[in-house]
């Protein structure tokens, strides 16, 4: 019996060294520093493997980009260890009351406007750093305030990061909460 139970022990370690790229180990030890990941057994080998199949799909992205065939660059971040379902299911979606009733009325055209095809307007300087909102349901407050610092820089020349938090304070919904950022409170 304690045979078998070294054997097991052997062939579960030599499985992990063979389901995992090597040359990616410093790699990941990075990752989950850089990110703040701990994991036991299991979930280490879990995370690893979906965390190496998105590195791989991010090199072949990034080389097709080098070739110009794609027009943006990939890289790794905090979610990069998450199946896509995954990823859907904790971050999508605004937490919303049932009863709801909107307002809001039919988009009507506007005429006599010359409207261009796209605008960037990172490139006009009228945007802040990316945000993150975590799981606290307020898209509404991050594209408000995201609104609110552009249209201030472009009349003030001050881009000013503006508090989302400050917005879901007032709100009254509860269970939005945002982690403390450095931004300013309206």
């Amino acid at each position: 019996m304690k045979y078998v139970a070294v054997f097991a022990l052997f062939a579960v370690a030599a499985s992990k060294h063979i389901l995992f790229d090597p040359d990616l180990n410093e790699h990941w030890e990075n990752f989950k520093k850089s990110f703040g990941k701990f994991y036991d057994g299991k979930e280490e080998i879990t995370r690893r493997v979906i965390w190496e199949k998105r590195v791989a799909d991010i090199v072949r992205h990034n080389l097709r980009y080098d070739m110009g065939l794609e027009s943006y660059r990939k890289g790794i971040n905090e979610y990069s260890d998450l199946e896509h379902s995954e990823f859907l299911r904790i971050f999508n979606g605004f937490k919303g009351q049932a009863n709801f009733m909107s307002n809001a009325n039919s988009w009507v055209p506007l005429s006599n406007v010359e409207i261009p095809d796209k605008v960037d307007w990172r490139d006009k300087g009228l945007v802040t750093p990316v945000k993150n909102q975590q799981q606290c349901g307020s898209c509404w407050a991050f594209s408000t305030t995201g609104s609110l610092e552009g249209q201030h820089m472009k009349k003030t020349g001050d881009l000013v990061s503006l508090s989302e938090q400050n917005l879901v304070d007032c709100s009254g919904s509860e269970g939005n909460s945002i982690l403390s950022s450095n931004s300013q409170q309206i």
